[in-house]
């Protein structure tokens, strides 16, 4: 990533994720539960966005993963099981992280 507008933009996402997070905490407070889950699903989508947008290669496994969670974000609000969907997308993440040169330890 080039210095400047690049890092400003990416300085702009963070701050705009963090307002999220917290607006969400609060929203919380007086939504519906099953809020809850899809706010962090979200998070977990912008977050790996943000990931690709800054120049981080994406895996296939990741590449996969974050289709997949925009399918479910900005597809139809149809009855799902959303256990059974934050369960497939935690293993989907966990294998990605498992491939090597995932993360750096």
């Amino acid at each position: 990533m080039s210095a400047g507008v690049n890092d400003d933009r990416v300085g702009e996402e963070l701050v705009l994720l963090a307002a999220y997070l917290l607006s969400s905490g609060r929203g919380l407070l007086e939504e519906p539960a099953a809020y809850g889950p899809l706010r962090c699903l979200d998070a977990a989508r912008r977050v790996l966005s943000l990931r690709s947008r800054i120049g981080v290669p994406d895996s296939p496994e990741l590449t996969d993963l974050r289709a997949r969670m925009d399918d479910v974000m900005c597809g139809a609000m149809a009855d799902r099981e959303l256990d059974v969907l934050l369960d497939d997308l935690c293993d989907r993440l966990a294998a990605a992280l498992e491939e090597p040169g995932a993360v750096s330890a």
